[in-house]
């Protein structure tokens, strides 16, 4: 994965009848990841790396229901909701609701930089 300065926090709209309407295309593009260490105050966005949801490999949907709540889509209301499909371990958050943006939040206590050579 590549690292990419974060894109910046597209504020939702005054009129709240355009909220519900769709989610966004997500934040970040495939391939990518950017450090988010200090959230926009409103965005409701836990500090992480942020990537596209479909780079999230290996993880699977928290088994605590409660915690893919939301209104149109996935929160980030109830903390992480990826966990990893081996052993269980809480990695990541995922949005896509109406009011945040589309993406996977990795877990800074989570995260293990490394790099292979292929």
């Amino acid at each position: 994965m590549r690292k990419i300065p974060l894109p910046p926090y597209k504020e939702q709209p005054v009129d709240a009848t355009v909220w519900y309407e769709r989610i966004k295309q997500p934040r970040m593009p495939r391939g990518t990841y950017a450090a988010n260490h200090h959230p926009h105050e409103f965005s409701g966005e836990p500090p992480g790396l942020v990537i596209h949801p479909d780079d999230a490999v290996g993880m699977r949907p928290h088994p605590d229901t409660s915690r893919l709540t939301g209104c149109c889509g996935i929160s980030a209301i109830v903390g992480p909701n990826l966990v990893c499909a081996a052993c269980g371990a809480e990695l990541a958050v995922h949005q896509a609701d109406c009011h945040t943006e589309n993406q996977v939040t990795l877990l800074a206590e989570a995260v293990i930089l490394s790099y292979a050579h292929d």
